[in-house]
């Protein structure tokens, strides 16, 4: 039987070499959106959110998380680097960072508040509770949000078409960031992450839209042509999501509670 390390050392090792292989095999944008680009997209944005992951739960030293952030970050750019062949563009790496950071910050939070959010191995699940509870004030909170931005809407595509990198930054990494921290909570949680996925998964294609919605794209646009984004979040919500399940296959779960703590190695 496989251990848990090698389980995760596998899967750490499959994401570098598919990310590698898909940067080689992805054509510049100019000549089209070939199928290694596609995948290529939802690989480095399933990546960014992975690495918040373990960056806002894992029970390293800050010192050593920040560095590996950063390192792992500069990682994903040079990888879109290699494949839009254009070293000098910054926009992708401000996405990255943008993804990245604020599931980071997200969960740190949430770890060091009275929710105390942890990573814990089955044992320990007795004294725990789910993680990432939601109640009528999150729904309600939500809503909020939800309405913001689409009150913020209308300005955004006013200048969608004078400064495309700004609605890019704004657009982009808050459905990113939306379809990760979904996607935890569905594959990572205590109960049967089947149902959960089953309902985030098709979530995804939903928030994929958003980025059609709102940013500029090609004056004659075809059905193929507005699907690729929601395609793109779609297989990011995929490999994230079956990413968490080979370590939630290791024994490990996401749970809030009083006195849980993660073993060094988490």
């Amino acid at each position: 039987m496989i251990s848990s390390k090698t389980k995760i050392s596998l899967l750490v090792a499959g994401h570098v070499v598919a990310g590698l292989l898909l940067a080689w095999a992805a054509e510049p944008a100019a000549n089209g959106f070939p199928v290694a680009q596609l995948g290529l997209f939802a690989l480095v944005f399933a990546e960014a959110g992975l690495i918040g992951f373990w960056g806002g739960l894992s029970a390293a030293r800050s010192a050593w998380r920040l560095f590996a952030v950063l390192v792992a970050t500069l990682y994903l750019w040079a990888i879109f680097a290699v494949a839009i062949r254009d070293p000098n563009d910054h926009l992708a790496l401000f996405v990255i960072a943008l993804t990245i950071v604020p599931v980071f910050v997200i969960l740190s939070c949430l770890r060091h508040s009275r929710r105390q959010l942890r990573t814990v191995d089955l044992a320990s699940l007795s004294t725990a509770t789910e993680g990432f509870q939601f109640s009528i004030r999150h729904l309600m909170l939500a809503t909020a949000i939800v309405a913001l931005v689409l009150g913020i809407g209308r300005g955004i595509r006013t200048i969608s078409n004078r400064q495309s990198d700004i609605v890019v930054v704004a657009v982009f990494p808050p459905c990113f960031v939306m379809v990760e921290l979904a996607t935890l909570w569905a594959a990572f949680g205590i109960g049967r992450p089947t149902p959960r996925l089953a309902v985030v998964v098709p979530t995804a294609f939903i928030v994929g839209a958003i980025p059609v919605f709102y940013a500029p794209g090609p004056s004659d646009p075809s059905i193929p042509k507005l699907l690729i984004w929601p395609t793109i979040v779609s297989l990011q919500a995929i490999i994230t999501a079956c990413s968490l399940l080979v370590i939630r296959s290791c024994g490990w779960r996401l749970v809030s509670g009083e006195g849980i703590t993660a073993p060094p190695e988490a």
